[in-house]
């Protein structure tokens, strides 16, 4: 009877710390926002001039929504924290262990927006349909999402259970899953941008951006991900699937980087529409392929690029 009563409670109080863990990081995200707006908009509230330096830079640039984003992020990364830490408390969760990812996370941020503060020559113009269409915005997001859906949810905070892993090793199995996905995006959005700015011959682009560019970018970014992450991980099962996974992706990515490259070369002949008519198709035609001939099939494999759940969340 006391076994039954216990199960029950247990039962019931999940649904309540999975909208309390909601309620936590929905709560984070806005607080960050309303903190984000007051920073950008009245500098002089937090002690700083009424037009800091780096602000005026920043709009001299014409670059004032991609840092808003960083500066929510930035914010919201510790806030969540914050607001994790009491529900992590009454489930018994690392507390030590969670704020050394959340400070690892939010070092991410800040290097990542140092190398978007340099790459961004590389997107399109202000007056560009990506760059007006928030492109560079979203890409950013992309990049920056793992972490930030990892502290928000409040999976930085891994609860002790019994035969559980060490500290260090939940650390190294939540950095190989976040490694693994940030690599992936970053691969898509170097893929697409490469895609974009493709000009041999000029009208075969569409064959290297979409879906071919995001495609095989994030093929090549799975690839260095599962790689890195097989470094990062404490399992010796994890390492070698993460390593034969690695290998495959890089295969797929090549033999898939070979084939728009090959169609971009009709843009000598075709406009730019039949490229993209041609090109649309063509990704998934090789997968087809490749599932019927044995020879390309080792090169070209249909995988999923999986992480650990219980890592993340």
């Amino acid at each position: 009877m006391a076994a039954g009563t216990s199960t029950t409670t247990s039962e019931t109080s999940t649904p309540r710390a999975k909208a309390a863990r909601i309620a936590a990081g929905v709560t984070a995200a806005v607080a960050a926002l309303v903190m984000a707006l007051l920073l950008t908009s009245s500098p002089e509230r937090f002690g700083l001039p009424p037009s800091p330096e780096l602000f005026e830079r920043v709009r001299a640039e014409d670059r004032a929504s991609e840092a808003f984003i960083f500066v929510w992020a930035l914010i919201a990364i510790p806030v969540a924290g914050l607001l994790h830490t009491p529900l992590a408390l009454a489930r018994r969760a690392r507390i030590g262990a969670g704020w050394a990812l959340i400070a690892a996370y939010w070092l991410y941020v800040v290097v990542t927006a140092g190398v978007a503060w340099n790459v961004q020559g590389f997107f399109p113009a202000t007056d560009a349909p990506g760059k007006t269409g928030g492109w560079f915005g979203a890409a950013i997001m992309m990049v920056i999402g793992p972490p930030l859906f990892v502290v928000a949810s409040g999976g930085v905070f891994r609860q002790v259970r019994n035969g559980d892993s060490t500290p260090a090793a939940q650390i190294r199995d939540q950095l190989a899953a976040v490694t693994v996905l940030c690599c992936t995006f970053i691969g898509a959005v170097t893929g697409l941008t490469v895609g974009f700015t493709f000009d041999f011959p000029q009208d075969g682009f569409p064959a290297m951006f979409l879906p071919g560019g995001l495609l095989w970018g994030a093929l090549a970014g799975a690839a260095l991900g599962m790689r890195s992450g097989a470094l990062i991980t404490n399992s010796a099962d994890s390492r070698r699937r993460m390593t034969d996974d690695a290998k495959s992706f890089a295969r797929t990515a090549a033999a898939m980087l070979t084939c728009c490259l090959c169609v971009s070369q009709l843009g000598w002949l075709l406009p730019e529409w039949a490229v993209a008519l041609v090109g649309l198709p063509a990704p998934y035609v090789l997968f087809v392929v490749a599932g019927r001939c044995e020879r390309l099939g080792r090169w070209v494999e249909l995988r999923q690029i999986e992480v650990p759940k219980e890592a993340m969340y």
